[in-house]
Parts: structure tokens; C-alpha cells; sequence
């Protein structure tokens, strides 16, 4: 009796389908990749992954990240903030930023609150940032009374107007000339303690409301405010005792 023949192998090496195998594995793993990656234009992977769905027919299930939602911790994100894991797994909000610290780790923030009007405006000649002696009485008799010996923060606001006050070196300049005579005055002839003073330049852009476009003299003025902050809570040693804080 006749043996019968082996049948005969496949063509194809066994090697090659396994390679086959590997290709698409290895095919089906990048796409997963670029599936769960960030990307830079959502808009257009969005319908990259529609139609990717579509060919598969997936519905999606447990883990899957909807794509309409955007991801928090991606480039472009509607609620920005920064995702961190903590200790038990789960994602925390935490601070962007966090604190500088330096030479002071602590700064407070001190309102002024409310200005207080002392002596009324000073006025001053056209061109000219000299006080004249109703100024200077006005200095010497009203405002320095109610700012000597105190602690409040004064504001010395410059004021300036026309083409005189320009031509005199620039409306910035008179304006701070100005309040630098009246707080020069306060401080040498009445004795007022210079680390209170705070000088401030207002040029030709704050007209006096009594001047209505009519009288522009009342223009060149210095202005004389008290505040309700005191140096203490700004300098920690203002008047040299060497007791400060720190």
C-alpha cells in the first residue's frame, strides 16, 4: 500500500505572518498615542478622531477622555490652572505662582483713606515758582500748625498753567518746583519734619474747578492734603530712633 504524501506547507514563512502581527500591534499602538497625546490644533484632531471612531465604531467606555471637553492640563485649556497629583492619586488644584520671597517675606498694603484739605490752594505768578508772602503766611499761620508735630503723611500736589509756566522749562518741572518751595518752607521755616511729605506732579492736567475756564491764574497753584496713613506704617524706623521693628 502506497504511503501517503505529507500535504505540502504554506508559500508564506510562518515568520512573516508573526511579523504581520507585530506591524499592526505596533500600527494600533501609535494611534493610541497620538489618541491620548496633547495636541496643539484640537479643532482639527478633533475630526481626525471622529472619523477614526466612525471606521471602528467605538462608543467609547471607562477611561476614555471625551475629546469635547478639553483637557485641563493641555496647551489650550478653558479653565486655566495647574493639575498636580497628590499624595492620594487624585488631581488637586494648587497655586500657579508662588510667593517671592525676599529681604521683606511680608509687605503690607496701607490705604490712605481719606485727603483732608489744609490751608486751601496756594497760588503762584505766571512763570514763577517763588511763594509769595500771602503764601508764606498763609504756610506759617494755617497749614503748619495742623501738620507739625504729627505723624500723617502729607501730599504736596504741583500745579501748572499756560505757555509762561511752559516756557519756564515744561509744565512737569514748574509743577514740581512748586511743591518742592512749599515743602522746603514747611520744613526750614516752620519746622515740620520732612519725612512726612510726599511730593506730587499734577502739571496743566488738573484745572482748579474755580477757575471755569475763566480765570486760569487759579491754575498755578500748590495744593496742601493730609491723609489718614502715618509713616509708621510705612518705614519701619521713619524719625532715627533705631527701635525699628525688625
Amino acid at each position: 500500500m502506497a504511503k501517503r504524501k505529507p500535504p505540502k506547507g504554506s508559500d508564506i514563512p510562518e515568520w512573516v505572518v508573526t511579523y504581520g502581527d507585530l506591524m499592526s500591534l505596533l500600527l494600533c499602538f501609535f494611534i493610541l498615542l497620538v489618541a491620548f497625546s496633547e495636541p496643539k490644533k484640537p479643532d482639527e484632531f478633533r475630526k481626525v478622531l471622529e472619523k477614526i471612531r466612525e471606521a471602528l465604531g467605538f462608543k467609547g467606555g471607562i477611561g476614555v477622555n471625551d475629546i469635547e471637553i478639553q483637557s485641563a492640563n493641555a496647551e489650550i485649556t478653558i479653565k486655566s490652572q495647574n493639575v498636580n497629583r497628590g499624595h492620594d492619586g487624585r488631581f488637586v488644584d494648587e497655586v500657579p505662582q508662588r510667593n517671592i520671597v525676599g529681604i521683606a517675606p511680608q509687605m503690607t498694603v496701607v490705604e490712605e483713606g481719606n485727603l483732608h484739605s489744609i490751608g486751601g490752594a496756594l497760588p503762584f505768578s505766571a512763570g514763577s515758582t517763588e511763594l509769595s508772602l500771602d503764601a508764606r503766611a498763609q504756610l506759617r499761620d494755617t497749614v503748619a500748625p495742623q501738620i507739625r508735630d504729627k505723624k500723617y503723611i502729607v501730599r504736596v500736589v504741583g500745579h501748572s498753567w499756560g505757555p509762561q509756566d511752559q516756557t519756564l522749562g515744561g509744565h512737569m518741572l514748574v509743577s514740581f518746583e512748586r511743591a518742592l518751595a512749599v515743602r522746603d518752607f514747611l520744613v526750614d521755616e516752620c519746622g515740620v519734619d520732612p519725612m512726612i511729605f510726599r511730593l506730587e506732579i499734577a502739571g496743566d492736567h488738573q484745572p482748579s474747578p474755580e477757575s471755569n475756564g475763566a480765570s486760569p491764574s487759579s491754575n498755578r497753584r500748590v495744593q496742601v492734603y493730609m491723609t489718614d496713613k502715618t509713616v509708621d506704617q510705612v518705614h519701619p524706623d521713619p524719625f532715627g530712633t533705631g527701635r525699628s521693628k525688625d
